[in-house]
């Protein structure tokens, strides 16, 4: 019983890093991706294995986006900052002067009827709409993992809401991130 409730907890749950820094692609399972190149901005979104990674460049200045089902970060080079996605969060602050960095978490447990649902409704959404997603069936102990992301390119800024579902624990993780880049600053 006790190694169920353990496993139930080590499974649950996202972790949110800020890097000011881009990262290296070889740290990450990337399952799909895309370049996007503005005037005031190039960024790198990248769904990968149980979760999804921002990296945006505007002049000197970096600013990347981890969202992934572990806790300990990929590497401490340049990390500002690990804040673990339980329940509702929300977060702004301004990086390098010119990168103002805004987001919000909601993690919720479902019923399973409510998950198969919600599940379904979010995969015809992505289909529907042409949305960046990725599905991880089960494997060895994991269960299967739906991702998917909604990205609005901006000139100034970047919009991308995630949705990660996952089955092992019925655990809907929903983010929206906006990542902008000041003018005159």
């Amino acid at each position: 019983m006790s190694s169920h409730r353990t496993k139930q907890r080590r499974s649950g749950g996202l972790t949110l890093m800020i890097y000011q820094r881009m990262l290296h692609p070889e740290l990450f399972r990337i399952l799909a991706s895309e370049k996007i190149s503005r005037r005031a901005y190039d960024a790198d979104v990248w769904l990968v294995e149980g979760g999804h990674v921002i990296g945006l460049n505007a002049g000197k200045n970096s600013l990347t986006e981890v969202i992934v089902t572990r806790n300990e970060p990929l590497t401490d080079r340049g990390l500002i900052q690990t804040i673990p996605c339980r329940g509702e969060k929300y977060h702004e602050e301004t990086y390098g002067g010119n990168i103002r960095y805004m987001i919000s978490t909601q993690e919720e447990q479902l019923t399973q009827t409510l998950f198969d649902a919600t599940k379904q409704e979010i995969r015809s959404y992505a289909i529907k709409r042409e949305l960046m997603a990725a599905e991880v069936p089960a494997h060895n102990e994991r269960g299967a993992v739906l991702s998917v992301l909604d990205i609005e390119r901006r000139s100034h800024e970047l919009l991308v809401q995630s949705f990660h579902l996952f089955d092992e624990n019925l655990m809907v993780m929903k983010t929206q991130s906006i990542i902008e880049v000041v003018k005159g600053q």
